[in-house]
């Protein structure tokens, strides 16, 4: 008779929690979400800008390789705007009087220009920002863009560099184009780790 009471006890404590036990284990959760959650908004902060700043090297090396095979000239737009971070490939008619914009409505990125849109990026600039930027400010309507030709990049070019931006804690990518117009990555403060820091 002993026995069965044993028994029936220890059955009833394994089909179920005990209500000191459900207010421990919720505790515990609550302090591991909050050491975690802050650790993972920074991981998907930087995270932005690594796929952002990639996209942007995409696009420039895609721009580069379009007019060796099609020994065109294509210019790249990075314009600033409040809402709206982006990137843009049009065809250039006329060189660095390329009025497109890419930070329109894709139908009106191109309108009175006569050029043609070949690939756009576009993200909200709530999280990350483009500051794209040349060492020869002798032309000074060619800060946001850069033009390839089948030879090489134009001269108002030189230095071109794309800086992608976090809104919060300002982490930042720096997308290069050398003079024989290839793309690479770095970090220019060192505070993006897998990424050289800029020269």
């Amino acid at each position: 008779m002993m026995m069965n009471q044993v028994f029936r006890t220890l059955k009833t404590r394994r089909s179920g929690l005990t209500l000191i036990e459900i207010l421990v284990g919720l505790g515990v959760l609550a302090i591991l979400l909050a050491v975690a959650i802050p650790s993972m908004a920074d991981l998907l902060e930087r995270r932005r800008v690594i796929a952002a700043a990639e996209e942007v090297a995409g696009i420039l090396t895609y721009a580069k390789g379009e007019t060796t095979s099609t020994s065109s000239e294509l210019t790249v737009r990075f314009d600033p705007g409040s809402t709206m971070s982006c990137a843009a490939v049009t065809t250039s008619n006329s060189g660095f009087s390329n009025k497109c914009r890419c930070n329109q409505e894709p139908s009106q990125i191109c309108v009175g220009a006569n050029a043609q849109v070949l690939r756009l990026f576009q993200l909200p600039a709530e999280h990350v920002t483009f500051a794209a930027d040349t060492k020869d400010h002798s032309w000074p309507s060619t800060a946001y863009q850069i033009r390839f030709g089948r030879e090489q990049m134009d001269i108002a070019a030189v230095g071109f560099h794309v800086d992608v931006v976090s809104k919060k804690k300002k982490y930042t990518l720096r997308v290069e184009v050398n003079t024989a117009g290839r793309v690479r990555t770095c970090s220019p403060n060192g505070d993006m780790t897998g990424y050289a820091t800029c020269a």
